[in-house]
């Protein structure tokens, strides 16, 4: 007789085997539902309330893919991401905006992101973008 392995082990499987994120996201909201999404989709999140809090815990983050909130208080996301690139992190990061233009766009790639999404966003096309970063 073949034992079955429950599905919450598998869950759990996939997850430890997955990609870690790093979300910073000043909408506790945003970043409750998209921590959520993630989690179950099986990646790895570690979520940060504004950029001075990522910042602080920055170098323990060994993340694969940031994600990152344009409009925060003190330090947006532009500002964010040049600091880490002047710290030599060189993860690839996805700009994540309710504000996009080309100029919104152009700057978040000269300050070195790899992807910019426009928020609102649909769940497959946030996984998609992340998959796409990842490659």
């Amino acid at each position: 007789m073949q034992q079955m392995t429950p599905v919450r082990s598998l869950r759990k499987e996939n997850r430890d085997t997955a990609s870690r994120l790093v979300l910073v996201e000043d909408d506790e909201n945003v970043r409750r539902s998209m921590t959520m999404l993630l989690r179950a989709r099986g990646f790895q999140i570690d979520a940060y309330r504004n950029g001075t809090e990522f910042l602080l815990m920055q170098g323990q983050h060994g993340g694969d893919c940031l994600l990152i909130d344009y409009k925060m208080p003190r330090i947006d996301g532009l500002e964010l991401m040049r600091r880490l690139r002047q710290q030599d992190d060189r993860t690839p990061g996805i700009m994540v905006t309710g504000f996009y233009s080309e100029t919104l766009r152009n700057r978040a790639l000269m300050a070195g992101y790899t992807n910019i999404l426009e928020k609102p966003s649909t769940p497959a096309s946030l996984i998609e973008m992340i998959r796409k970063t990842l490659n």
